[in-house]
């Protein structure tokens, strides 16, 4: 195998290992299926799991313009009152009492005291700035996060600007693929080394291009996310692999305030199977866990709310599943739609949730 041939083998696995997305294992990212108005939901725990962080493969071609990385906000507040973090791998702690000076944003985490979560985008840290510049306690703040993730509406306007702000970097990751990984080789091997550094300057152009677009994104679009947005686009400039993802980078943090939920009420999805189990663990939570049944009520009321704009209610999810290819199932959990006997009482995987009856 020649030396070219090897350095083309290292790259392609390089921008495979690029097509991913390493999001916390809460997280929870969209996908719009092909030629239609529906989501696939890719959770960050399925595929692969490293300590905080899942994997989200992203389609290597054409770029994954459809791709949403969305998240729930960080924080919660029970039906008393206090505040509740959410752990990078999901699940909710109760917090003492907080106060402004508690809260603090770090690369990559929000930290409340002495304990830290990790998240998508630190937009939701400039959530909380803007809250308290207004004069809002910790507690009125985490509730209007959560009223904007899940708010349809706001969903709607954050995809469709998206989508208008995005309009370049769909065009300079497939030239910059489609360059590299042939348009490169055939002018060494057709013209020789010097037509090819020529050609691999203008790619080096499009990298400045799309190192800009980011750029402009951070400064101008999405404030929140500066940083970080800026940081890719100097990993855009000077790694080729980066800038061909440089769509789905900037995705994160344009709907990194978004709740899954609100994205997919938004697009009128309402048959979506996951957003019926969402709205199940909300109506039924875990026996046991404190954290758990203190802010089911508070995010009931939130939810109600979001869906009462698209014409649902929470009830219109709390269905029972279809069981005609198991007829002797008798049972089945109201949380996870797991179907049992008539014998057994209780659900395993939901700590003991008590079944109901198949009429």
């Amino acid at each position: 195998m020649s030396d070219f041939a090897e350095f083309l083998l290292i790259a392609l696995a390089l921008f495979l290992w690029e097509s991913t997305l390493w999001l916390p294992q809460r997280g929870v990212a969209l996908r719009r299926r092909w030629g239609g108005s529906q989501w696939r939901v890719l959770a960050a725990d399925r595929l692969l799991v490293i300590r905080e962080l899942g994997l989200i493969p992203m389609l290597p071609l054409p770029p994954d313009g459809g791709l949403a990385p969305c998240q729930a906000p960080p924080l919660g507040v029970d039906a008393t009152g206090t505040l509740l973090m959410e752990s990078s791998t999901g699940g909710f702690e109760r917090l003492a009492a907080v106060s402004w000076s508690d809260i603090h944003g770090e690369p990559h985490h929000l930290r409340v005291g002495a304990r830290r979560t990790r998240i998508t985008s630190p937009r939701y840290i400039e959530v909380l700035r803007r809250a308290k510049r207004r004069g809002a306690t910790p507690e009125t703040a985490v509730r209007q996060m959560w009223r904007m993730a899940l708010s349809p509406a706001r969903a709607a306007r954050e995809w469709r600007r998206w989508r208008l702000v995005s309009g370049p970097l769909r065009w300079f990751g497939p030239a910059l693929t489609l360059g590299f990984f042939v348009g490169l080789p055939l002018v060494y091997l057709y013209g020789g080394s010097m037509p090819a550094v020529w050609f691999a300057l203008w790619l080096w152009g499009l990298m400045g291009w799309t190192a800009a677009q980011l750029w402009w994104l951070g400064k101008r679009v999405y404030p929140g996310a500066g940083a970080a947005l800026r940081m890719d686009a100097l990993l855009a400039l000077v790694v080729p692999f980066h800038a061909m993802r440089a769509l789905e980078i900037g995705a994160v943090h344009a709907m990194g305030t978004t709740h899954p939920a609100g994205l997919i009420l938004a697009t009128r999805d309402l048959t979506n199977p996951w957003l019926g189990g969402f709205v199940r663990r909300v109506l039924h939570p875990l026996p046991g866990v404190a954290e758990d049944a203190g802010f089911s009520p508070a995010l009931q009321a939130l939810l109600a709310a979001a869906l009462s704009r698209c014409g649902k209610m929470l009830e219109d999810f709390d269905g029972m599943p279809e069981h005609a290819d198991d007829p002797a199932a008798g049972a089945y959990c109201p949380r996870c739609h797991g179907r049992y006997l008539a014998h057994v009482k209780f659900c395993p995987d939901c700590r003991g949730l008590a079944l109901r009856e198949f009429p």
